[in-house]
């Protein structure tokens, strides 16, 4: 992984989290409004890619075992090098993952809030209708 790398992630990262927060303000706002089938969807499509992140975050426990790299100061230095990129600071793999599924957790919940915009919407209008007739 080169110095880049970290970087890269945390840029799109930050745009995933901005996109969300965006579209959270829509809902708020209630600017958006699902329908139940395409919010299932969508919510459904959210939950699977949150249990493959769930894995994820379990195997990578894994890579923050030091590698036996040797006793000697290079060995104990690169093995200490690649287990804190896996689980380390806020660039580590782990982090990193953990922020990834903050940003899926908060989509989901903001396509479930769009949702309920859309029923109450739907419930508010035929009230209306209903008034009329």
């Amino acid at each position: 992984m080169n110095n880049a790398e970290p970087e890269q992630a945390s840029r799109a990262l930050a745009r995933s989290v901005a996109a969300v927060s965006s579209l959270r303000h829509a809902v708020e706002s209630r600017n958006l409004g699902l329908d139940p089938e395409t919010g299932g969807q969508i919510r459904a499509a959210l939950e699977d890619h949150l249990t493959t992140v769930d894995g994820w975050l379990s195997r990578a426990g894994d890579l923050a075992r030091h590698a036996p790299l040797g006793q000697n100061p290079v060995g104990t230095a690169m093995a200490a090098k690649f287990a804190n990129r896996a689980d380390g600071d806020e660039t580590s793999f782990t982090e990193v993952l953990n922020r990834y599924r903050e940003v899926l957790e908060s989509a989901r919940d903001a396509i479930n809030d769009a949702m309920r915009t859309y029923r109450e919407t739907d419930e508010r209008a035929a009230d209306s209708l209903r008034k009329i007739t």
